[in-house]
């Protein structure tokens, strides 16, 4: 049984190799989006941009060294001074920067790109925090509660632009192990492929857990292709809990294979399974955190995304990677759960399915 397996796998793993629609979604389509959406982030060219620029009117009261100890207090902040408003409002438009600070007389504007959506709501908190922390400092009051900022290593930019690179992991996770349960238990049979298989010594089992485990190095690549190229375009690294990461990635894969199992069951042919699959991992892309916060949808498009594994491993790479509080007990939880009625669904696939054509 274990020969069988070893040599399932190797056959599984070519077929997957041979196939370039699959290996497009897996490889390709991860990284296409890593460029697009991580140029629209993170400024695209691998620079940190300045989080705040400087303009002093020749009316203003408040020096600059003033504003400068303000922002150097905060070691999340950069900035730089500019010449002109103008100069200004285009590097704002450009993602050049986060938010223009401009000093007249005794009073503060910011201005911020309303195209940044997802990032505003934090800048304008910071914002208010320099002023606040100014008003302080002038007035001669003392500041009771004391705050240190903790340094965690190279995350720079917002944190949506840090939460893509997880969700973009999960994305690939999806195409891996979404689309294999259908090829194989669908349009295998409609092949009469499986037909031979039954007709043969082979073991259901053994198949089934070849096909599970051809599919991982897929997963593992495309996971170190966006690690590396976060790294060396984004000059983004992540402190990952590498005891939590690589079996997260197998638990990972396995549970969106789960999910190709449910289509099987109530597809009735391959053009129509596939149209599911693609139909539902186009819902997940934009309905499970990956490109933009949950908490941005609607309320009733919050709901949906509750129901989309998607949602689970991108919060859960998120916490993993360090981009968000890692919360061993609610990871256990969801991820447990997930992996459990995913395996129950592909043993019914695999023992319970016809394996010959209507």
């Amino acid at each position: 049984m274990f020969k069988q397996y070893i040599n399932n796998t190797k056959i599984l793993s070519l077929a997957f190799l041979r196939d370039k629609e699959t290996v497009f979604y897996v490889l390709v389509l991860p990284l296409l989006f890593m460029l697009i959406f991580g140029s629209l982030y993170g400024n695209g060219d691998g620079r940190r941009q300045d989080r705040v620029l400087l303009y002093f009117e020749d009316t203003a009261t408040i020096s600059q060294s003033e504003i400068e100890e303000v922002i150097d207090a905060n070691q999340s902040l950069s900035y730089r001074y500019i010449d002109s408003i103008e100069e200004g409002e285009q590097l704002l438009r450009d993602y050049e920067a986060e938010t223009l600070l401009r000093v007249s007389g005794d009073g503060l504007e910011f201005s911020y790109n309303p195209a940044r959506i997802q990032d505003n709501p934090a800048i304008e908190q910071q914002s208010m925090a320099i002023a606040r922390e100014l008003d302080i400092r002038r007035s001669g009051l003392e500041t009771y509660l004391q705050t240190e900022i903790i340094d965690t290593g190279n995350l720079a930019g917002s944190s949506q632009f840090l939460s893509l690179f997880p969700g973009l992991i999960a994305l690939g996770l999806a195409s891996s192990g979404l689309f294999v349960i259908v090829e194989l238990f669908i349009y295998h049979k409609e092949k009469g492929v499986l037909k031979r298989m039954a007709a043969s010594p082979l073991s259901r089992n053994s198949f089934t857990f070849a096909l599970i485990s051809s599919r991982m190095p897929a997963s593992l690549l495309s996971t170190a292709l966006i690690l590396i190229s976060s790294r060396y375009i984004f000059d983004v690294s992540f402190n990952i809990n590498w005891f939590l990461f690589i079996p997260y990635i197998i638990i990972g894969t396995v549970i969106m294979m789960g999910l190709g199992a449910l289509i099987t069951l109530f597809a009735t042919t391959a053009d129509s399974g596939f149209q599911a699959a693609n139909i539902l991992l186009t819902v997940m892309i934009f309905f499970s955190g990956i490109y933009f916060p949950i908490e941005f949808l609607p309320s009733y498009f919050q709901q949906v995304s509750r129901f989309l594994p998607l949602t689970y491993l991108a919060r859960g790479l998120q916490q993993i990677m360090g981009v968000s509080q890692l919360n061993p007990a609610n990871l256990a939880i969801e991820t447990g759960g997930l992996l459990v009625l995913s395996i129950v669904l592909i043993m019914i696939v695999s023992k319970k399915s016809s394996w010959i054509a209507d």
